[in-house]
């Protein structure tokens, strides 16, 4: 009379490694993805905070703006480009001869740099926008600032220094205002250098 076998035959406990083997891999690769994601959500968390930064500070500034020493103006519109370098020459008050009391400049300063100092931006640029349009026969104006912040972000899980793969990041180049006339070029670029644009426009 025959025994009733018992435990696991070589074939079964094979086919039992390669279901673990199996599900481990797809576990690595979702650990793997969700630090991806992880820091991707970071990186446009940490831009946001950034452009609401400036914007903040120009929504408590308004008088600042309105005082603002403002070009003459074509077809009722002035308006005043700077970058982070320059504001503070640039975003300056009438009746001042110095930039010392430059509000807005140097607080323009101060945000761009904490984003000098962030760890987790590789390179980037940021161009800035400041439109005063004047209601015709009236003493009415209104204000829009209009923000353009390319950047790349730093690959999560490398150490060493990415700056000298990367090539000089500008807004020209990647991340214009106004970009309508070659927008998918835009897109193509950006994907192919890892650059991310990001802007924001408000009215004040």
């Amino acid at each position: 009379m025959l025994r009733k076998q018992k435990g696991f035959s070589l074939l079964e406990l094979m086919v039992s490694m390669l279901i673990v083997s199996i599900a481990l891999l797809g576990y690595a690769a979702l650990q793997a993805y969700s630090t991806r994601a992880l820091s991707g959500s970071y990186s446009r968390t940490s831009e946001t905070a950034v452009l609401n930064d400036f914007v903040k500070l120009f929504q408590v500034s308004t008088r600042s703006v309105s005082t603002l020493n403002w070009p003459t103006e074509t077809e009722n519109i002035s308006r005043i480009a700077f970058t982070c370098e320059n504001a503070p020459g640039q975003l300056w008050h009438r009746g001042e001869t110095t930039t010392v009391n430059s509000v807005l400049g140097f607080g323009v300063s101060d945000i761009c740099a904490q984003i000098e100092q962030s760890n987790k931006i590789v390179a980037h640029d940021i161009a800035f926008q400041l439109d005063r349009r004047h209601v015709p026969k009236t003493e009415i104006y209104s204000y829009r600032l209009r923000i353009s912040f390319a950047y790349v972000p730093k690959k999560a899980g490398i150490r060493q220094d990415q700056t000298q793969d990367v090539e000089s990041v500008t807004v020209a180049k990647y991340c214009p205002l106004n970009e309508n006339e070659r927008g998918e070029k835009y897109n193509q670029d950006r994907v192919s250098a890892g650059v991310v644009c990001s802007k924001v426009e408000v009215m004040l």
